[in-house]
């Protein structure tokens, strides 16, 4: 993270309830850049320079760099595109991941399709906040604000990948967009590498799978701390259809299967309870739970 942004991030007033999803995107954006520190110090700029010009230029350069083998030895995930660009209005560090399948047998050619969705739908949520952050600064400045003391928005989009095994591929594209408060969206990607499939909780847990999810978040909220129990919404929600995304549900969730292949669900902000609480996560222990 350059001096600039350190400074935009630290010059911004933090709000008492400010995300803990946010907070924890700046460190993994503070990670990050201690990475790329140490890394720069070994080439000169120069060829810094060509080397992310090629990046964003030549997608074969770019899969051939960022091929990234995980766990499992048919699929992985590399980094496709990433480029960070900054104007007076936004600063947006953008790594888009793609499914490699190339030592998979028949060289699945639902990958393709996949990994088309997966960059339309990052590119497309990136321009939407640049500009989102187009009109907050000419709302700024209409309403008498100084440009100079304008604060850039962040907007920052990465991945990870969560499990990989033989013929299943699970991993999380995360997309956090701050300027005076922060917004976060998750993207969960659980895939058979056999069919090009997407995973489904039913898959993983069986068909009983809803009641399951359902009866372990409600012991996982049970052992939440007093003061966080007093900002659930459970008193007046049935979290079953929130789980099933019922009629009426305006939140869906999502989830992820972590080291043990077992999956986690998550819940959007304010899905069960004040802001206060961010994103809530839920590890589900089941007899199906090999994907």
């Amino acid at each position: 993270m350059n001096d600039r942004w350190r400074e935009a991030y630290e010059s911004i007033p933090v709000p008492e309830e400010l995300d803990s999803a946010v907070d924890a995107a700046i460190q993994k954006g503070r990670r990050r850049s201690r990475r790329r520190m140490r890394t720069g110090f070994l080439a000169p700029l120069a060829a810094c320079a060509a080397f992310v010009l090629m990046l964003n230029v030549n997608a074969a350069f770019a899969y051939a760099v960022y091929d990234i083998p995980v766990l499992g030895d048919l699929g992985r995930i590399v980094t496709f595109r990433e480029y960070r660009e900054e104007t007076n209005t936004f600063i947006a560090d953008v790594k888009i991941p793609n499914v490699d399948v190339s030592d998979l047998e028949g060289n699945a050619a639902w990958a393709e399709e996949i990994n088309a969705t997966i960059t339309e739908t990052m590119e497309r949520s990136v321009s939407e906040s640049m500009d989102r952050a187009e009109e907050y600064y000419k709302a700024y400045v209409e309403t008498g604000g100084d440009p100079e003391e304008f604060h850039q928005m962040l907007i920052d989009v990465d991945y990870e990948v969560k499990y990989s095994a033989e013929h299943v591929l699970s991993f999380v594209i995360y997309k956090c967009e701050t300027l005076a408060t922060g917004y976060q969206e998750n993207y969960y990607y659980n895939i058979d590498l056999r069919t090009g499939e997407e995973i489904t909780l039913e898959d993983v847990l069986g068909p009983d799978w809803a009641a399951i999810v359902t009866e372990q978040v409600e012991d996982q909220l049970d052992q939440f701390p007093e003061e966080d129990k007093g900002m659930l919404f459970t008193d007046c929600l049935d979290i079953r259809d929130v789980v099933e995304n019922r009629e009426g549900s305006y939140y869906q969730i999502g989830f992820y299967l972590n080291e043990a292949g077992n999956p986690v669900v998550v819940f959007p902000k304010y899905t069960l309870g004040a802001g206060a609480l961010g994103l809530l996560e839920f590890p589900i222990t089941a007899p199906h739970t090999e994907a």
